[in-house]
């Protein structure tokens, strides 16, 4: 007998974060918002999310680690930007609903994100928008798609032509370092943008609807997924300088082209 063929990774991927965004549209209106911090929030159709997709992942690959967003009960995790934040070896990076403050508040820039990684290189990679039911994927060393049509990011070189996104924390004081970024780059660029979704961010950027997005506090789950997606749609992602971003601390700049990603390095840097 021929033996058992594995689990296609990507197409598990795919899987896990469709049923997520079905249970996600399932609790749209019937849903409790409460707070895990200040002005950041949380709802049972997060839990219900991570939950299919814990279970169809599991089903697949009952051998891989999982890290999700929502912490299972009585379990303490990480803070995140520290170390083991991400996990180790083979295992799932997962946020059942990124955005879950536009999901609450009805505004439609909210997805699932799921990335398969093996220490810090990133091999599979979905984010799902429920709201558009837009796909987007990839594969390390096999390209970014869009509903299985190849996507390349914009040829976009200068500031001046780039339409940017942002990150701002949950909590932002008016002298943070984010308010300080902010008032760097938008004289700058030709736009900023703001969404609330960090993985809608790196997948629009991967096929052309943004050029550039920054983040310098931001959570495994929400980027792990769209790193692999830009770089395999010939974006970059690189650190506020040439070091590597580890999935521990994913403080990033992600561009169309290298000379964009350069000049917003050096803008940033102040």
């Amino acid at each position: 007998m021929p033996a058992p063929t594995s689990p296609d990774p990507l197409a598990v991927c795919e899987a896990a974060a469709r049923a997520g965004g079905a249970v996600l549209l399932d609790w749209v209106g019937r849903f409790r918002a409460t707070s895990k911090g200040p002005r950041d929030l949380v709802t049972e159709a997060d839990f219900a999310s991570q939950r299919e997709i814990r279970r169809i992942i599991a089903a697949a690959f009952p051998e891989h680690g999982f890290v999700g967003e929502e912490a299972d009960a009585g379990v303490a995790q990480p803070t995140i930007g520290t170390a083991g934040h991400s996990g180790s070896g083979t295992r799932w990076i997962v946020d059942p609903l990124d955005g879950t403050t536009n999901y609450v508040h009805g505004f439609p820039a909210w997805c699932v994100s799921i990335a398969l990684a093996r220490g810090d290189e990133i091999l599979a990679a979905t984010i799902f928008d429920p709201v558009r039911g837009e796909c987007f994927t990839a594969r390390a060393g096999g390209g970014a798609f869009l509903d299985g049509a190849p996507i390349r990011t914009a040829d976009v070189r200068e500031p001046g032509e780039a339409l940017a996104a942002l990150s701002f924390p949950p909590q932002v004081a008016a002298d943070a370092p984010a308010v300080a970024d902010f008032l760097r780059i938008l004289p700058q660029v030709h736009s900023v943008r703001r969404t609330g979704s960090t993985a809608l961010n790196l997948a629009w950027l991967a096929c052309g609807r943004l050029h550039a997005f920054w983040a310098r506090r931001i959570a495994c789950w929400d980027a792990a997924a769209g790193f692999l997606i830009v770089r395999e749609a010939g974006g970059e992602v690189g650190g506020f300088t040439a070091a590597p971003v580890p999935l521990d601390d994913p403080a990033f700049v992600a561009a169309s082209t290298p000379d964009l990603l350069a000049a917003m390095r050096r803008i940033l840097a102040g």
